[in-house]
C-alpha cells in the first residue's frame, strides 16, 4: 500500500474549505453547494481519467488557422470573465493548483487513474463537508 501525500492532501483540503467559507459568507443556496460538489468531481475527472482526450482536443485546436483563431477567442472571453469575478476565480484557481499539485504526487507514486480519480474526489469532497459542517455549528453563527 502506497502512502498517501498528506502535505498535498491538506492543501487541497484547505483550498476545498476555503471556497465553502466563502459559499458560506455568500449565504449560497444548496444548489450553489451541488455545484460546488460537482465541480469537485469534473475536476477530479479531468485531471485523471479524462486527461488524455482533454489534451487530445487541446492540442486539435492548435493544428489550424481556425483553431488558433477559435482559442484566441475563448482566451480572450476568459479573461474578461476573470477580470469580473476575480474573487471567485482566485478560488477556482487555488482549488485547481492543489488539486494539480495532489495529482503530480500520485502520478510520483504510480497510483492509476482511476485511483486517483477517487482519491482527488474524496479529498475535496472532505474539504466541502467540513466547511458545510463547520457553518452549521452553532459557534459559527455567533458574530
Amino acid at each position: 500500500m502506497k502512502k498517501l501525500p498528506w502535505l498535498s492532501s491538506l492543501l487541497l483540503v484547505l483550498a476545498y474549505m476555503g471556497f465553502g467559507a466563502f459559499l458560506h459568507s455568500r449565504h449560497s443556496s444548496d444548489l450553489v453547494w451541488w455545484l460546488a460538489l460537482g465541480h469537485a468531481a469534473i475536476e477530479s475527472a479531468l485531471l485523471t481519467v479524462m486527461w488524455k482526450p482533454l489534451r487530445n482536443f487541446f492540442l486539435l485546436g492548435f493544428q489550424s488557422d481556425v483553431g488558433y483563431t477559435v482559442m484566441a477567442l475563448v482566451m480572450a472571453s476568459l479573461a474578461v470573465v476573470i477580470v469580473s469575478w476575480i474573487q471567485i476565480f482566485i478560488y477556482f484557481l487555488v482549488m485547481l493548483a492543489a488539486a494539480l499539485l495532489l495529482r503530480v504526487e500520485l502520478l510520483i507514486r504510480n497510483i492509476g487513474n482511476s485511483l486517483s480519480f477517487v482519491t482527488l474526489l474524496f479529498i475535496s469532497v472532505i474539504g466541502l463537508g467540513l466547511s458545510r459542517l463547520a457553518t452549521e455549528l452553532p459557534i459559527y453563527s455567533l458574530h
